[in-house]
Order: structure tokens, then sequence, then C-alpha cells
């Protein structure tokens, strides 16, 4: 009599740091969203009369103030989740590892080079 058949064993699994690798890099890239959509609707323009004066400052609110401060905790997160992909998974290959930092640099660079909330 043969032994049964070898069944899928936890490695195929994702264990709890590959989760919240891929949970930081999600929310990251969820809150680079909410950001983006917070600035597009600031400069929504409202047909018909002109805006109160209180709903003008609000859209303005919106996007020079929460939708930046969304967006860098977003970049932050996706950043935070990159190198955390590259330093704390030990069995994806080092070139993977490696490439992820440099993506983690370069989205750095991106955000300190346009930001206008950053350095002016």
């Amino acid at each position: 009599m043969q032994p049964p058949p070898p069944m899928m064993s936890a490695p195929m699994m994702m264990d709890r740091k590959k989760m919240l690798v891929a949970a930081m890099i999600a929310a990251g890239l969820l809150f680079l969203m909410i950001g983006a959509i917070l600035v597009d609707v600031s400069r929504t323009v409202l047909a018909g009369n002109p805006p109160p004066a209180d709903q003008v400052i609000s859209y303005e609110n919106l996007g020079r103030v929460w939708g930046p401060a969304v967006a860098h905790f977003g970049i932050f997160l996706f950043v935070l989740g990159l190198v955390a992909a590259a330093l704390m998974l030990e069995d994806i290959d080092v070139f993977v590892r490696l490439f992820l930092l440099i993506v983690a640099f370069v989205a750095l660079l991106l955000v300190l080079a346009g930001s206008t909330t950053i350095f002016g």
C-alpha cells in the first residue's frame, strides 16, 4: 500500500509578516488615492450661484491641507511597506529585495521633489 499524496504545507499560505507587509503597501496606496481624490474634489466648480465664503474656504482647505496630508501618510505607509518587505521577508530573492529598496528610495525622492509642503 502506498502512502497518501503530499498535501499542501504551511509555507504555501501567507504568514503574518507577509500579511502585514501587504496590508501596509495596500493601505499606503489607498491613502494616496484618497489624498488625490480630496485634492480633485477641492478643484470642482459649482454651477449656478457663487458658493458662500465658508464653502470656498473648506474647498481650499481640502486641496491645500487635507489632501496632501492624507497623501503623505499614504506614501509613508507605502515606503515603510516596501522597506519592511525588503528587510523582513527572508524567503524572497536577494535581487528582488534590492529592487524593493530601490523602488522605496525612488518613491521617497519623488515625494521630496514634488511636495509643496516639505521644504517650501
